[in-house]
This record gives C-alpha cells, sequence and structure tokens, in this order.
C-alpha cells in the first residue's frame, strides 16, 4: 500500500493510472480514518424497524412528505429525493465521491487526528442510466454510480457524483460488480498537517470546498491557528 506523504507523491501515482484512463472512470473518496468502512449511513446507525428497508423506506416517505412544502421546485425522481436527502443529512444509501484526488486528500486530512487516513480510488463502468433512472433505486441488484440533476454549489465545488449502494448494510467493497475495483492509499497520521497546508497552498481548502459562510469561517478559523509546515526547514 503506497503511503502518500505529499501532494507530490500522490500526483505522481495519479499520472501513472488514473490520469491514464478517460475522467470518470475513476473516482475518489477521502477518510480520516484507515479503517472506516464502506457502508452508507443508512446502513450504520440503530433502529426500531423490523428490517433495514423498512426503516430507509420510513425515513425516505416521511422526508419526501414533508420537505415538499419546504421546497420551492420538488425532485423529479426518487433518485433525485435521495441525494437530496443525502446533501441535507438523512441517512441514506448513498456513498459520497468525487472526480478530484485533491478533495478527496482533503477529506483524509481535515481532521488532523493520530489515526492514519486514506484514500479510496474506485475504477467502475457503469453508471445510472435514465433507463435505470425510470427504476427505484431501492431495488438495485448491483450499485452504480448517479449523477444528480440537482446540483448544489457544494457538490459542484467538490466535483461530487454518488454511488448508490445495492446492499446499503454491507461494506461497498463486499458488493461490487466484477468490472470494478478499489486501491487504498494511506495517508500517514504524521503528515496530516504537512499535506492540508500544501492543499490550501494549491486552493482546495474549506471555503473553496464549501462556498458558503460556514465554510469561509471554518477556513479562516484553520488559517488563523497554523503556521506553515515549510518555515520549520532554515536555510541560508
Amino acid at each position: 500500500m503506497l503511503d502518500i506523504d505529499s501532494v507530490k507523491t500522490l500526483l505522481d501515482h495519479a499520472y501513472g493510472i488514473y490520469f491514464a484512463e478517460a475522467r470518470g472512470r475513476w473516482v475518489f473518496r477521502g477518510h480520516s480514518d484507515i479503517d472506516y468502512k464502506l457502508i452508507p449511513s443508512v446502513g450504520r446507525g440503530q433502529h426500531t424497524s423490523k428490517s433495514l428497508r423498512k426503516h430507509e423506506q420510513s425515513l425516505f416517505d416521511i422526508f419526501q412528505r414533508e420537505a415538499r412544502g419546504l421546497l420551492a421546485t420538488a425532485p423529479a425522481n426518487e433518485w433525485e429525493w435521495l441525494s437530496l436527502a443525502q446533501h441535507h443529512g438523512l441517512p441514506t444509501r448513498l456513498l459520497d465521491w468525487t472526480h478530484s484526488l485533491l478533495v478527496a486528500l482533503y477529506f483524509a486530512v481535515e481532521a488532523n487526528t493520530d489515526t492514519d487516513g486514506a484514500i479510496l480510488a474506485l475504477r467502475s463502468v457503469n453508471k445510472a442510466s435514465e433507463a435505470k433512472r425510470m427504476q427505484t433505486p431501492f431495488d438495485l441488484t448491483s450499485p452504480v454510480k448517479f449523477y444528480p440533476n440537482i446540483v448544489t454549489p457544494r457538490i459542484r465545488a467538490q466535483e461530487g457524483l454518488f454511488v448508490v449502494c445495492s446492499a446499503p448494510e454491507a461494506p461497498l467493497d463486499q458488493s461490487l460488480p466484477a468490472s470494478w475495483r478499489i486501491q487504498m492509499l494511506r495517508v500517514p497520521s504524521s503528515r496530516k498537517r504537512h499535506l492540508r497546508y500544501e492543499l490550501f497552498r494549491l486552493g482546495v481548502h474549506a471555503s473553496s470546498l464549501f462556498p458558503d459562510v460556514d465554510g469561509l469561517a471554518s477556513r479562516i478559523r484553520w488559517q488563523h491557528a497554523i503556521t506553515s509546515p515549510f518555515e520549520e526547514v532554515v536555510t541560508d
């Protein structure tokens, strides 16, 4: 497993593998904890329903019914409703991914903990076609990539997309189609601070990825609490 100790190390690796194929063939995700499982949020929490399916459907039905009165325009179908619910924090069977390696790296280093982080690289071909989106996403037999029509500023800034999981109670890597595969890159905890500063200098930070007042405040707070790791190297 490759250790990512600098942005250059990551990009050198990418040029030989990820960038050699068309954009979108490889997508990425960052975890602050390398042991974090690829289980969507609806498969992680406790519930009182007789089954996870009933729990998930109940969450979705209530959200769909009550959110209509809060929206200027209602989503066109269940797929779009799912992406809206995911954006606003409802547990769903969606996993967030990005086209950008640097965005994935940001989420791997955002929490400067003593735990190693990880970048997941997913190679996948099939996505939810228009025909597939005429069906319900709750009856999938294998996962698919999904590009929502409802594009929030955050999704646009993060170059985001979703993977809709067919078995939301299990890690995604246990239910991959034959043509999909996942690679993991380790982000050592000792390098998180350095990597986050590198990303900041490259324009990847809280206010670029969360283009709202909260993101701006988060970036300013972090920026005024750190010093450059490069200043620790004394040169003549």
